[in-house]
């Protein structure tokens, strides 16, 4: 049996090592950071796997990481920590920070640097200066997710951001020329007068043309349907039209706007535009 096929505590080995590493050199980076714990180095893995594959589309250690409590956390973090410890390759830490315990991994060995690539290397160390000093730093992936579920690398394409002025007043234009324009009919509601959010994910163009066109279309439509299934929250109405806005942070060259209807009286926009010039700050990492 291939190497790669062994599994230890659900988790391929070659993918534990490559966590091994990433836990190492993250920790390595933090330890200097009077804010750090294990709740921040939870943090700091998530935010570099998933913007590392937003941006260049690989994940640095492709580790599975689940909701939990406080932050986000490799799904495989508890048995790939104790491993480091029972081999003498770290050690767990244990001290008062503002009236908290915290419980610090500290590196006994320097981590293989050699065994990443320079983007990987920036990126952790980005995060670690991004983190630097904070205790908390907003995660919408970990905001959407359940209790212990899994939270996809998809999820690093979507937005917080409300619509600016440009977004609305193409949105008004839009809602013109489809007769969308105005507030139509009637709208369904749920339990307690509350609006129900159209939640399906339908495309007024053709999504497999869309794939074929850009490499990386059906990642940021994973993204999307992931988020409609759970982010009601996340549809920003546009005033004076029968019009909603879901918004992701990732430029999909000659998009301007997918739609979908679901009756006369409703239609759900998810706008994606090109973002130039590109600056970390549009991860919503800042």
């Amino acid at each position: 049996m291939p190497s790669s096929d062994l599994v230890v505590s659900g988790v391929r080995v070659e993918q534990a090592a490559r966590l091994d590493e990433l836990l190492l050199l993250m920790a390595e980076r933090l330890r200097s950071d009077p804010s750090y714990g294990a709740t921040k180095l939870n943090k700091a893995l998530f935010l570099a796997d998933h913007l590392h594959y937003k941006r260049h589309g690989a994940a640095i250690s492709g580790a599975a990481y689940e909701r939990l409590p406080r932050a986000p956390a490799p799904r495989s973090l508890l048995a790939v920590r104790q491993g480091l410890v029972d081999r003498g390759e770290a050690t767990l830490d244990a001290r008062g920070y503002l009236g908290h315990l915290q419980h610090r991994l500290l590196p006994l060995r320097p981590p293989r640097e050699q065994d990443f690539t320079e983007t990987e290397l920036t990126m952790v160390a980005e995060v670690a200066g991004t983190l630097r000093g904070h205790s908390h730093t907003s995660v919408l992936g970990w905001q959407l997710a359940s209790e212990r579920e899994e939270i996809p690398y998809e999820s690093a394409f979507l937005s917080t951001s409300t619509p600016n002025r440009a977004e609305l007043d193409r949105a008004a234009k839009l809602a013109a020329d489809l007769g969308l324009a105005g507030n139509g009919g009637s709208r369904r509601r749920g339990s307690g007068g509350v609006e129900r959010v159209l939640r399906t994910v339908a495309y007024e163009c053709r999504t497999d043309n869309l794939r074929a066109s850009y490499p990386r279309a059906a990642e940021v439509l994973a993204g999307i349907a992931w988020a409609l299934a759970r982010w009601p929250g996340g549809f920003h109405r546009i005033p004076d039209t029968r019009l909603h806005l879901l918004k992701t942070e990732w430029p999909v060259p000659a998009l301007g706007t997918w739609f979908s209807l679901e009756s006369e009286s409703r239609c759900t926009v998810w706008a994606i535009d090109e973002i130039l010039p590109y600056v970390p700050e549009e991860d919503g990492s800042d």
